[in-house]
């Protein structure tokens, strides 16, 4: 294989575009790439390898490729990195036009594979992957809660999960948290009063009194009641924060769910987009004393749970109508096809856009499919 070059592009936090990582002056003139218009943005989109001609050297940096001035007509293969279904970016590799048998498209594809653990690897010791995806600066409250998220999404045989937040960088309240064990699946996404750094520590300390919990094999009530108490104690006074958290047996699709002040989930079964009626309680960091009872849930093969905030069904501009239910209801139903990570992508694009770019809270949204090998035994 004779490759001519070759670049990472990461996308970026609000998965808008597609960010060159240059290591050496032929790679510093590569343009970013438009997440939706651009062959990059097709790879990572559908998470599928792309290839796209190049008819002159000079032309392989405006589509996110490198060359290195070899004459002559050139194809570029794009190849999405990811890990257990989180996106990373796409790896933009330069061929000559005669070298892309497929030998050489499998041994691209192992490659991407192996540059997606190495990413993943990298970030527990350097800030470079991170600050190159920062289109512009993070806020503070921001960074708080990137550092808190899980893996923005994961799958398994039985499973899909995905979540993203907006404004992504801005974000001040919002947090989604998710843990697989060997047959178990706990989900929660709580939303802060208020706005910016205070909402942000409201909600660390919120998601890391759960994970702390949770990792001492305790209920999700426990969990919830444990944060409720820390709230509490560290924030007298009026502020709160909302949440569901949601226990589920990967294997039956059967599990509990308790409702701490939060919107509902909505279900999608066969097509059908309802309200899951879960009766909340007050929400956390409010009295002490608060208990939150659980209550039964029962998935079927190819259902679709969306849990979400009131960012998302509240998203605005000034004068007009709110996103609402109904408008995400049809959103559903219209793109079922689409992947966990695709679809909150999608919902999050289809948000902002109704408030022109301008969202004034926090929105945040986590997409769950459940689709075991085999039927559960009735």
């Amino acid at each position: 294989m004779s490759a001519q070059g070759c670049v990472v592009l990461l996308s970026d936090y609000a998965e808008a575009s597609l960010e060159p990582v240059a290591v050496d002056p032929a790679t510093a003139p590569i343009l970013s790439q438009d997440l939706v218009h651009s062959a990059a943005g097709v790879s990572y989109r559908e998470q599928r390898r792309v290839t796209a001609v190049v008819e002159r050297s000079a032309d392989t940096a405006a589509v996110g490729a490198a060359d290195r001035g070899a004459p002559g007509p050139a194809v570029v293969v794009y190849l999405p990195v990811s890990v257990r279904a989180e996106r990373l970016g796409v790896l933009a590799v330069t061929l000559p036009g005669d070298d892309v048998g497929g030998a050489t498209l499998d041994v691209l594809e192992d490659v991407a594979r192996v540059l997606g653990h190495v990413l993943t690897g990298a970030r527990r010791y350097t800030d470079r992957f991170e600050m190159l995806r920062r289109r512009r600066e993070l806020g503070l409250a921001a960074e708080i809660q990137w550092e808190l998220l899980p893996s923005l999404a994961f799958e398994l045989p039985a499973f899909s999960i995905a979540g993203a937040l907006e404004p992504a960088y801005e974000i001040g309240g919002d947090n989604f948290d998710y843990a697989v064990s060997a047959h178990c699946l706990t989900v929660a996404v709580s939303d802060a009063a208020g706005h910016g750094l205070r909402a942000s520590l409201l909600a660390s300390l919120s998601c890391t009194a759960m994970r702390n919990a949770r990792r001492a094999h305790c209920s999700i009530v426990e969990q919830a009641e444990t944060a409720n108490r820390h709230l509490v104690e560290q924030f007298p006074g009026p502020d709160f924060v909302t949440g569901l958290i949601l226990e589920l047996d990967v294997d039956t699709g059967v599990g509990t769910i308790l409702n701490a002040g939060h919107p509902p989930p909505l279900l999608v079964r066969d097509g059908a987009v309802s309200e899951l009626l879960v009766p909340p309680e007050l929400p956390l960091g409010l009295l002490g004393a608060t208990h939150y009872p659980t209550h039964p849930i029962a998935l079927q093969p190819g259902d679709r749970l969306l849990l979400l905030t009131d960012g998302i069904t509240e998203a605005h501009q000034r004068g007009e109508q709110e996103f609402g239910y109904r408008r995400l209801a049809a959103l559903l139903a219209e793109h079922h096809e689409l992947a966990p990570p695709e679809l909150v992508r999608h919902i999050t694009r289809a948000v902002t856009k109704s408030c022109n770019g301008e969202i004034s809270d926090d929105a945040t949204v986590v997409c769950l499919d459940w689709h075991p090998k085999q039927p559960p035994a009735q």
